[in-house]
């Protein structure tokens, strides 16, 4: 089997995550899965602006005819099924849902076709409180018992069973394993995500994160390149960056991982049971050892041991009628 794409036609923006070209090979899989014969010695041809959805009855039609007819097929114009020798062949109606992009209203079209097709196939397993409002790629797959809110974007992801996406949630080459709660208006990209995790609200997931079973992410809270031991929690308006963290690890609010010198990207690496006080700068590279503390507001440059106590504060200078001098406040002017 060999796909042809033609550059002819406008350049179409992905549709729900795909390009169309990608759509057009998920169609000729599902075409593949019911043929009887060997189609390695068929050609496809098709535009960049082709759109070829699986349709059920578009797979059916592919299939008869590239089981039954010793013809080439031309599909008014938006793709081509050729094999060599044979004379063309145009169908008399071609499907209503197969067309080519020519404007924002085909577009907007198109959309509205794959968001059908694909929300049907989950609604057999799963559950959509607004199926217009939901938008899952035709390669990704949702778990049984799953529930999908309103305005949720799943792209190329794998979900599992017992998962609950609340309403605005963006999520791309994911895998998220079962009973984890995304919580609203998260965008996670490129993450692994075991089973009984919760994240959000308001989370942000850069690619090449793990987070392991029964993590906690926090509102606010931005993960990139890193793994999540288990029990961990990174709570809220924390950045962890190119960082290990052990199990049952607390990340105070305000924690920042400061993983960037200006040239180089460094690593922090946190073991087990370790207490990371709110506002804690970690400047890495650095390493805080299982069971060590870290005192709130400090800023650690070396590492810490492990029972031991890390703080770094300046002394308090507290100055005695200082506002009273300033006059700062109305009351006080007088």
């Amino acid at each position: 089997m060999k796909i042809i794409l033609k550059e002819q036609g406008k350049k179409i923006p992905k549709i729900i995550g795909l390009d169309t070209i990608d759509i057009f090979k998920i169609t000729l899989s599902r075409v593949k899965e019911n043929i009887r014969r060997n189609i390695e010695d068929i050609e496809f041809i098709v535009f960049q602006d082709s759109f070829v959805p699986p349709d059920q009855n578009l797979v059916q039609m592919i299939t008869e005819y590239i089981d039954s007819k010793n013809k080439s097929i031309n599909f008014d114009n938006v793709f081509y099924i050729n094999r060599q020798g044979d004379q063309k062949y145009t169908f008399s109606s071609v499907p209503s849902t197969v067309f080519r992009i020519s404007d924002g209203d085909k577009f907007s079209k198109a959309i509205k076709i794959l968001q059908d097709i694909k929300n049907k196939e989950i609604s057999k397993k799963a559950f959509l409180y607004s199926p217009e409002e939901t938008y899952v790629s035709l390669d990704s797959e949702i778990g049984q018992d799953t529930v999908l809110y309103p305005y949720t974007y799943i792209i190329s992801s794998k979900i599992g069973k017992d998962v609950k996406i609340h309403q605005g949630n963006t999520i791309s080459n994911c895998e998220i394993e079962d009973g984890v709660e995304i919580f609203p208006y998260c965008y996670i990209e490129g993450a692994y995500i075991e089973t009984d995790v919760k994240v959000g609200p308001f989370a942000r997931m850069r690619p090449q994160v793990k987070v392991k079973k029964g993590a906690r992410i926090g509102n606010f809270a931005e993960i990139k390149n890193s793994e999540i031991g288990e029990d961990t929690k990174v709570q809220h308006f924390s950045y962890i960056g190119d960082s290990v963290l052990g199990r049952n690890v607390n990340i105070g609010a305000g924690t920042v991982t400061c993983n960037f010198d200006g040239k180089n990207k460094n690593k922090t690496i946190i073991g087990d049971n370790v207490f990371v006080g709110s506002g804690s700068m970690l400047i890495a590279p650095i390493k805080l050892d299982s069971y060590s503390y870290i005192g709130a507001g400090s800023s650690i440059n070396k590492n810490v041991p492990s029972y031991s106590l890390a703080v770094e504060r300046a002394d308090i200078k507290i100055i005695p009628e200082w506002v009273k001098r300033k006059k700062l406040f109305d009351e006080v002017k007088k």
